[in-house]
C-alpha cells in the first residue's frame, strides 16, 4: 500500500491544536439559505428580493450606488404580500448588533406597523415565514425533548 503524498508530509509531526474555536459560519451562508427557501417555496403571489446594500465595495462602485439611491439601513430581504403589505428581514450572525442606520429603519417599520424581523438563524427566518404564511410548504420542527419515532417494532 502506498501512502498518499499529503500524508507523508505530516508523518512524524504532532497534530497542531487549534488555538481558537472554529469560525462562525459567514452571514452569506444564511443569506443564500433564505434565498433558496424563497426561490423553491415562496407562494407565487408573493414578491421578494434580496437587497445587497451592506457589502464591502470599492469606492467607485459605492459612489455610483449611492448616487443611484442605495441607502444604508435597508433590510437584507423585503417581501411584499398580495395585499400590498411590506415585510422586512435583517439577517445577523449570533452576537452581532444592528448598525445605527439599520436600527433607525427597524424603528421606522415598527412605527408604521410594518413587520420587521432581525433573524440570527434560519429557524428565526422560518418562524417568520410561517407567521406571514408566505410559503407553499408547512415547516414542521422536531422538538428536542421528543425522541424520533421508530418505524419498525419496539417502542
Amino acid at each position: 500500500m502506498t501512502i498518499p503524498p499529503l500524508l507523508l508530509l505530516a508523518e512524524g509531526r504532532k497534530p497542531r491544536l487549534r488555538r481558537s474555536p472554529a469560525p462562525r459560519p459567514k452571514e452569506i451562508v444564511l443569506h443564500m439559505s433564505v434565498a433558496k427557501v424563497l426561490r423553491d417555496h415562496a407562494r407565487p403571489e408573493w414578491r421578494w428580493s434580496h437587497i445587497p446594500s451592506g457589502e464591502i465595495r470599492d469606492k467607485r462602485t459605492a459612489g455610483k450606488l449611492k448616487q443611484m439611491g442605495v441607502k444604508a439601513g435597508w433590510p437584507d430581504f423585503v417581501l411584499i404580500a398580495p395585499d400590498s403589505r411590506f415585510h422586512a428581514i435583517e439577517l445577523k450572525r449570533a452576537g452581532e448588533r444592528l448598525s445605527e442606520s439599520q436600527d433607525e429603519f427597524r424603528l421606522w417599520c415598527v412605527r408604521h406597523g410594518i413587520p420587521h424581523v432581525v433573524a440570527f438563524s434560519l429557524d428565526d427566518v422560518l418562524t417568520s415565514f410561517e407567521v406571514w404564511d408566505c410559503l407553499t410548504i408547512r415547516i414542521v420542527k422536531q422538538r428536542v425533548d421528543q425522541p424520533l419515532s421508530s418505524k419498525g417494532g419496539r417502542e
